[in-house]
């Protein structure tokens, strides 16, 4: 790239494209399991519902990375934006538990394959003197989308219906197509890679305690966007919307100062203590039956959560050397998903026996279990570092 400017045309258009797919997805995962509910289907469906989308998305993932090594990834962007629009609009013409669970796996495949293409290509239009920078400014689409699209997702539901919700998720896949035809496709240098190994492109071995850290970690995440809309109405609280925008909110506001704290202090203090905050913050969750508590409770899941996950990603980053930061970068967001699909799963079958407030106590625990094995490997790395003296 000959000069340096990040925000070029491509640029722009590819943060516009990456924007609308965020927020046509986001929108419909608070929403998915009341819609799973109200065609009769079971806790264990709802959550086996998010659990292959998870499946659908981690699976594709390895593949997709392996492609844009030596393709072009524009026309992958394209079909994945393509695909993501046709397989919304199918939902309500689906009236079958399984046929809708067998959709939502080809629908994390499209996202899988979406969002891995687009964060791919970015770096083709990135000056890489300015590539941290970049990306930086990129991530917003991402972290921005997934602030308002929850909150705009319940609006529309509760105030029109599950087919406008589909129509108008679908529509913003459709701009983000439209977007993306306005971005350059630079030719891609054919060179020798090697063979496609599927374990070695899913999984980095040096990053897994920090892997086994984020998956502990979605489980309340994926309590949330399983059940909370549930939660919301069981518990009479209105606007639950609120949970979803004032969360990623405090989580975004809060980042330059815990990243400041991690730089200074390294990654176990900060962990530790937003571990404890969303511990607090699901205990008070389970307790809620009006907005003030959801309101305190969305805070402490942002101060905590919304802390502990970009910690992680900058911990997993670090421990590699740079031409391992592809894998590591994998592994963190096959991670993810496992944690959020297991987490459906698993409380999707506890949830035929015991409330969703127990469900959230049960959970909350799982943030105590973070600190413990953080504090443990500060200690282990105390010990480490005195030897070493």
């Amino acid at each position: 790239m000959k000069n340096q400017r990040i925000f070029n045309k491509s640029f722009l258009f590819l943060f516009i494209s990456n924007f609308l797919v965020f927020i046509g997805f986001e929108m419909l995962l608070p929403i998915l399991s009341a819609y799973l509910l109200s065609m009769n289907a079971s806790s264990i469906q709802v959550g086996l519902g998010t659990s292959l989308f998870t499946i659908g998305a981690v699976l594709i993932r390895p593949f997709v990375g392996f492609y844009l090594m030596d393709n072009q990834r524009k026309s992958l962007a394209i079909c994945a934006s393509a695909a993501l629009m046709v397989i919304t609009i199918l939902y309500p013409f689906l009236n079958m538990i399984w046929l809708l669970l067998l959709l939502r796996l080809f629908h994390g495949a499209a996202w899988g394959g979406s969002t891995t293409a687009n964060s791919t290509m970015v770096v083709d239009f990135i000056p890489k003197a300015r590539l941290g920078e970049g990306i930086g400014y990129f991530s917003i689409s991402t972290t921005v989308g997934a602030i308002v699209a929850p909150s705009i997702g319940i609006l529309i539901y509760d105030s029109f219906s599950f087919d406008i919700l589909i129509w108008s998720s679908a529509i913003l896949s459709l701009l983000a197509v439209l977007a993306l035809q306005f971005v350059y496709s630079p030719t891609i240098v054919k060179r020798e890679k090697k063979p496609f190994r599927f374990l070695d492109m899913i999984f980095e071995k040096d990053v897994w305690f920090q892997a086994l850290l984020t998956v502990i970690t979605t489980l309340g995440f994926g309590a949330i966007i399983t059940f909370l809309v549930l939660f919301g109405k069981q518990r009479e609280v209105e606007h639950i919307f609120l949970f979803f925008l004032i969360n990623a909110t405090v989580s975004t506001l809060l980042r330059p100062f815990t990243g400041k704290w991690y730089d200074k202090k390294g990654p176990w203090s900060i962990i530790i203590m937003a571990a404890v905050l969303g511990f607090f913050s699901l205990v008070i969750l389970s307790y809620t039956t009006n907005e003030s508590q959801l309101i305190v409770a969305a805070i402490l899941f942002g101060a905590g959560y919304g802390t502990v996950m970009p910690c992680l990603l900058t911990w997993t980053v670090q421990k590699v050397s740079e031409e391992k930061r592809g894998a590591a970068n994998a592994t963190f967001f096959s991670s993810f998903d496992v944690g959020v699909g297991v987490s459906a799963f698993v409380l999707g079958i506890l949830a035929e026996s015991i409330s969703l407030e127990m469900i959230y106590r049960i959970v909350s625990l799982s943030f105590i279990v973070v600190a413990v094995l953080v504090y443990k490997d500060y200690i282990n790395e105390k010990i480490r570092h005195n030897k070493s003296i």
